[in-house]
């Protein structure tokens, strides 16, 4: 398995969702794996049939991106690049995450303008999933979260939400992004080029493996 060295801010596993061995916590495993039986429904309600109960304990690759910025810029240069907006300041500077997101970015993620880039730009910086089979637009699932503790002797249940991209999509947009950083001259050793090669090779573990990615 490999494993990029170095400190990162963001980490992907290529492998699976089970983070539990039923031989040490058999409780705490049929737990998660009824927990992944209903994110499957879920999916399969959505259109999309994929595999999250077999193979648990899989793991095939592991690697991490430097820094949140560095994906958030990546993102920005794909809008900017498909709105024919300059990015050589970008290129130059990266950006530092901020309160206030681009409203190139914004405008995407509030479902107001398209992007060809979705499993890139529209999908969860940390938390997500990329499942091995091909759909068109990442999928949000809301689920209640039943172990939310009691305020104000309210039962009141708190509501999780979870990003699910398409590994096939990410690898399809990666390769078509990589052309054009390549053609603006983007440096192979700067920070969002290889935030851009660190997704790349974990979308092809999870086509090639036919796992997950899942990014916390």
């Amino acid at each position: 398995m490999a494993d990029d060295s170095g400190m990162t801010e963001l980490d992907l596993l290529v492998g699976s969702m089970f983070t539990t061995d039923p031989e040490e916590d058999r409780e705490a495993y049929e737990d998660e794996r009824e927990w992944l039986a209903d994110i499957q429904d879920l999916l399969r309600e959505e259109g999309v049939e994929v595999d999250l109960l077999s193979r648990p304990g899989a793991e095939v690759w592991e690697g991490g991106i430097e820094r949140f910025s560095d994906l958030y810029t990546l993102r920005l240069i794909a809008a900017s690049l498909e709105n024919e907006r300059d990015i050589a300041e970008l290129i130059q500077h990266g950006v530092e995450i901020d309160a206030e997101p681009d409203p190139l970015l914004a405008a995407i993620w509030e479902g107001s303008a398209q992007t060809r880039y979705p499993h890139l730009i529209n999908h969860q910086a940390e938390g997500g999933y990329y499942l091995p089979t091909d759909f068109a637009e990442p999928i949000w699932v809301e689920f209640d979260d039943g172990d939310a503790e009691e305020e104000d002797d309210d039962d009141e249940v708190l509501e999780s939400v979870i990003s699910f991209g398409s590994s096939v999509g990410l690898q399809r947009e990666l390769v078509e992004l990589d052309g054009l950083l390549r053609a603006a001259n983007v440096a192979a050793d700067s920070a969002v080029y290889r935030c851009l090669t660190v997704l790349r090779t974990a979308a092809d573990q999870s086509v090639a493996n036919d796992l997950p990615i899942i990014v916390w």
